[in-house]
């Protein structure tokens, strides 16, 4: 199947056969027509892209442009010239044209902004969809079907805003943010909002795939394309063919997969592991991390290129104790869907419990606030859910921000060597597991390559 079809206009036959071979070659079917007039009787819907000289005969290319433009608005149009001038290049642009060649250019010239093009097409026909879908004027979905996100803080209605703004296109989206934010329910937000919603969703956890597995299962394998490879295997980008791909942690990939990722971003191939040939494929990508990217890049641990390639969309998930103001509706939400699912009465919550949990730091975020309803719930099961009810932590604790809104001073804080802390809990995961890396990394909730990291930054190289 071609990769799309292209409409080359140009009266020079030997230019014509020239780039019409060359477009052939890169996998696109190419309709040549050695006049304006005759490309106009050859223009259709099934036409992705025009490439036409601007000088011709009889109907040159700025008027084949326009008449082109105003039966088909979508399409884009590549003008050709042997003489450009900042005139003839306004004219284009205003025009409607996408870019312009001048003569002569190289085959590598040509495929690029043809590519270039082709892609700003697609991300065009994506939107048309989508505000087809949601009426005149695109607008977007209202507030209340971004499911599963709570809260009406400021941050949180800068996040829905980002979601419905990012959510038309193939842009790829990093969000970031600490465990316990719901960063995966920002991405499913992104996918149910866009035009790939009747598309598959697919997850894959970096953290939870060996690095030496990895290559494999972003982009499959064939079979005996390495030892336990018994069978044909479809990777991840090919499951989520025409949908979205969440690469949850992608802080944990290896850096000759990173690499090897990039170049799939910037191609639209995957080649499976074992298979000398390339597939295309149509996905969205997003990516989730709980860790510093940029820091990650200035140590070395990351690609700098990927990350920017990545970065195009930044959604920064903020920690609960940043819009404590959300925790009265988050409580009221969490309690409904807990009870639901439990089958229990849903009881009412005291003034005095909702303060506390407002004050209180909320290391694990809204999965923390999650989980400790569900045990205030399953263990007292009464009809109100009282100060006493919580845990000690969450009664004692100091608050997270003052009464104006800012973090309380340090004096008033327990100073804690939070280095000294971390390196105390790897020696005991270590010791507890015998040594065994694996284990203490799974005990540890980190990937062993984090294990092996924190490990060298703390001089605990041997065990």
């Amino acid at each position: 199947m071609p990769r799309a079809t292209i409409l080359l206009a140009e009266d020079d036959a030997s230019v014509l056969l020239a780039i019409g071979d060359t477009l052939a070659d890169a996998g696109y079917e190419v309709l040549r027509s050695a006049s304006g007039r005759d490309a106009l009787l050859k223009l259709s819907s099934e036409v992705d892209l025009l490439i036409t000289d601007l000088w011709m005969p009889g109907m040159d290319g700025l008027a084949l442009l326009t008449e082109a433009r105003q039966r088909e608005p979508l399409l884009e149009v590549i003008l050709i010239t042997g003489n450009a001038t900042v005139t003839s290049a306004i004219q284009a642009m205003k025009a409607g044209a996408f870019d312009y060649l001048t003569k002569p250019f190289t085959p590598p010239d040509l495929l690029d902004v043809v590519e270039r093009s082709l892609e700003h097409r697609r991300m065009r026909l994506e939107i048309a969809r989508w505000r087809s879908g949601n009426g005149e004027g695109g607008e977007g979905q209202p507030e209340e079907q971004i499911k599963n996100l709570i809260g009406k803080s400021p941050k949180m209605q800068a996040i829905y805003d980002t979601i419905r703004r990012a959510a038309p296109f193939k842009s790829t989206v990093l969000v970031t943010g600490e465990s316990g934010t719901g960063k995966e329910m920002v991405v499913r937000a992104l996918h149910e909002l866009s035009p790939r919603k009747t598309g598959p969703f697919v997850a894959i956890n970096c953290a939870a795939v060996p690095a030496n597995l990895m290559e494999s299962e972003l982009f499959g394998h064939e079979r005996g394309a390495f030892t336990g490879a018994n069978t044909k295997t479809l990777g991840y980008f090919e499951a989520a063919n025409h949908g979205t791909l969440l690469i949850d942690e992608v802080g944990e990939l290896d850096f000759n997969v990173q690499a090897k990722l990039l170049r799939v971003l910037e191609t639209g191939h995957v080649t499976p592991v074992g298979s000398p040939k390339e597939k295309i494929v149509d996905v969205r990508v997003i990516a989730a991390t709980n860790t510093d990217l940029k820091m990650a890049v200035e140590d070395k641990h990351f690609r700098s290129d990927l990350f920017y390639r990545l970065n195009v969309v930044h959604i920064d998930m903020p920690p609960l104790r940043d819009r404590l103001e959300d925790i009265p509706l988050l409580v009221e939400n969490l309690l409904d869907r807990l009870c639901a699912e439990h089958h229990l009465q849903i009881p009412d919550v005291e003034d005095k419990a909702i303060e506390a949990m407002q004050r209180y730091y909320w290391p694990g975020n809204v999965r923390e606030l999650r989980n400790t309803l569900e045990s205030i719930l399953i263990l007292g099961q009464k009809p109100i859910i009282t100060e006493a009810a919580l845990p000690e932590s969450i009664r004692r604790s100091i608050p997270a921000t003052t009464a104006d809104g800012s973090t309380p001073s340090l004096a008033s804080l327990p100073l804690i060597d939070l280095d000294a802390a971390e390196k105390t809990t790897i020696e005991k995961a270590l010791r507890q597991s015998d040594g065994d890396r694996t284990h203490a990394a799974q005990l540890l909730n980190i990937s062993v390559r984090t294990l092996y990291r924190k490990m060298a930054r703390y001089g605990l190289r041997s065990w």
